[in-house]
């Protein structure tokens, strides 16, 4: 991922690129279009701490745009009408 100034002398803008923007581009698509409304990947779900890893469900997996690898999908537990359950992050958390 590479952050930084970009543009010609005259006009400046502060910008990110890299695959980790473009998977979060992809996943907003997604979003706009499932009943819940917020998304992340199993990979981001896997560095998150404990706490917050414990308020997500793992989901089911989709080939993003400009993808040829299924990405997991993570949805927050209360969108999915569940409780969080520590016990469901626990996989996530050992790798």
């Amino acid at each position: 991922m590479v952050a930084g100034n970009v543009g010609a002398e005259h006009r400046f803008e502060y910008t990110v690129i890299g695959e980790p923007v473009n998977e979060a581009a992809r996943l907003c698509e997604l979003a706009k279009r499932r009943d819940e409304r917020l998304l992340a990947s199993e990979a981001v779900l896997e560095r998150a701490g404990e706490s917050e890893a414990a308020r997500w469900l793992l989901a089911d997996s989709v080939t993003l745009r400009g993808r040829s690898e299924p990405t997991r999908l993570a949805v927050p537990a209360e969108e999915r009408g569940g409780e969080p359950l520590a016990a469901s992050a626990a996989p996530l958390l050992a790798s």
